[in-house]
């Protein structure tokens, strides 16, 4: 029997997911931040509603999140370990992306094999090949594409639905779902400029959008608000960390995080659609390129995510260029040796992105296993209510696998003075006084210190140079060292 686009593409998922469980399962731990999703997970399971008053982080703090993510994870957490849960449930849902990106690029495109093109860059986008990370985007960005596909179909009453309910989910999954609403706003602009005619149900359904959005944030966030200002859109992240989490973009940057082909195609058809062709099709799609191309600009969303959600918009947008291609060598004298180019360009695609997908899945930021082991030591070996010192990425182990109070994460939002609670943790591995390092531990309550190979590699030190017998007992002595704070640093009256 011959193979048609449904047996195509679902080997595109299954070879996607295999590929994505093997990476995830080849180790048996998780990126850092999520250690803050997995407790989060865990509490819901146990209670019902997510930590909004945390105890540990910080020594205690409040904490506002959007917990839809949280509350789906804990629903098969009911069935199956969380950890098999964290390593599953996430590669699932980016593999989803391929079935997705498959379908609006059909949406856009009258070519059976450009589709197929498109879902099988969206399932090796290098940016996002990070098997091991349970984070809330795994859940939102298959929810923002499904909600872009349901918007493009909206002349179908079943899609006015699906509309309503999937920005529902959105919503209540990331802050991030602003973004959808700039290229709402965009895509509005550009259909006016080039007369294009706006329908009613899309019309409605961006002011509905909008209006929910904005209580939605205001009923999550209200406090944020307030407390921080325009800081919320900054996630009140220190000063000192701006750079690393709004990095400034470059074209070299786009374009090993997205791949090469992709990159330049996606680029031809945005030019080609705005000045050339005028291909009012993909007026959505360009939207919201230039929407990310923004807000990046103006460093109001993180860099990895817009890069994210930049390079799927340009997989599907190659589903365009491989159409142009395919009817140009139709009209040529090459006409018979179409049959030939979708086998060339999946060896092309593979030869560019096989070498920027392998090299971020085995580069993932986690903790070694040893790591994790001192990390659970410390829960079944130091008395609870005891706050423990870790560099400022380990602060989420701290609370997750120690079950002790952390003096800094990052989770920042309502943290009052964070610029000078991340220089102090700083301090703390690089100073070589020890009275000051005493002063600062003791402003934190912090009773034991955990110097890791992490710590080593990110502060180039091979010890704490204020450590003494008198005052740092190792507790836990391997590659991993443990010690507890002995003596304090009082005024002399």
């Amino acid at each position: 029997m011959a193979w048609n686009r449904k047996h195509w593409l679902a080997l595109i998922f299954i070879l996607t997911l295999t590929i994505r469980l093997i990476v995830a399962f080849s180790t048996p731990n998780f990126t850092y931040d999520s250690y803050f999703h997995l407790r989060q997970v865990e509490h819901i399971t146990e209670t019902g509603t997510p930590l909004f008053e945390d105890d540990l982080s910080y020594g205690g703090r409040e904490l506002r999140f959007l917990p839809l993510f949280h509350y789906v994870m804990a629903f098969f957490d009911l069935f199956l370990p969380l950890t098999i849960v964290a390593k599953i449930i996430p590669n699932i849902l980016i593999a989803s992306l391929t079935l997705i990106t498959y379908l609006i690029t059909r949406r856009i495109t009258k070519n059976d094999t450009a589709p197929l093109m498109s879902a099988f860059i969206a399932g090796f986008i290098p940016i996002l090949f990070t098997p091991n990370a349970f984070t809330t985007d795994t859940l939102f960005l298959p929810l923002l594409f499904a909600t872009i596909y349901a918007f493009m179909n909206l002349t179908r009453e079943k899609f006015v639905y699906a509309y309503i309910g999937l920005f529902l989910a959105t919503s209540v999954t990331s802050s991030s779902t602003f973004l959808l609403l700039i290229g709402f706003g965009i895509y509005l602009l550009l259909s006016k400029i080039e007369n294009k005619r706006i329908k009613k149900e899309e019309a409605e359904v961006i002011l509905f959008s909008l209006f929910f959005f904005v209580w939605l944030q205001f009923i999550f966030f209200k406090d944020v608000f307030l407390t921080q200002g325009s800081q919320f859109i900054w996630q009140n992240i220190p000063s000192q960390l701006l750079t690393q989490y709004f990095p400034q973009a470059t074209i070299v940057t786009a374009i090993v995080s997205v791949s090469i082909i992709p990159f330049i195609a996606g680029i031809i058809v945005v030019y080609q659609s705005l000045f050339e062709l005028k291909n009012t099709k993909a007026f959505l799609l360009i939207s919201f390129v230039i929407a990310t191309t923004i807000l990046t600009w103006l460093t109001v969303i993180p860099f990895a995510f817009s890069l994210a959600f930049f390079s799927l918009v340009l997989a599907i947008l190659f589903g365009m260029f491989y159409e142009n291609v395919f009817n140009y060598i139709k009209k040529t004298k090459f006409t018979n040796k179409g049959t030939l180019l979708p086998i060339l360009t999946v060896i092309l695609l593979t030869l560019s992105m096989a070498i920027p997908v392998l090299s971020t899945a085995y580069s993932q930021e986690m903790p070694t296993q040893e790591e994790v082991d001192a990390f659970t030591w410390i829960d079944t070996s130091i008395s609870a209510n005891t706050t423990v010192v870790a560099t400022l990425e380990e602060g989420h182990l701290v609370t997750f696998l120690s079950k002790k109070k952390n003096v800094m994460d990052t989770k920042f939002n309502l943290i009052p003075d964070t610029g000078k609670k991340l220089r102090d943790l700083n301090v703390l591995y690089t100073t070589a006084f020890q009275t000051q390092a005493l002063e600062i531990l003791h402003s934190h309550n912090a009773e034991y210190i955990v110097f890791t190979p992490q710590a080593k590699e990110r502060f180039k030190k091979d010890q704490l140079p204020y450590l003494s017998p008198e005052c740092f007992e190792p507790v836990y002595n391997k590659n991993v060292k443990i010690y507890k704070v002995k003596c304090i640093v009082r005024e002399l009256e």
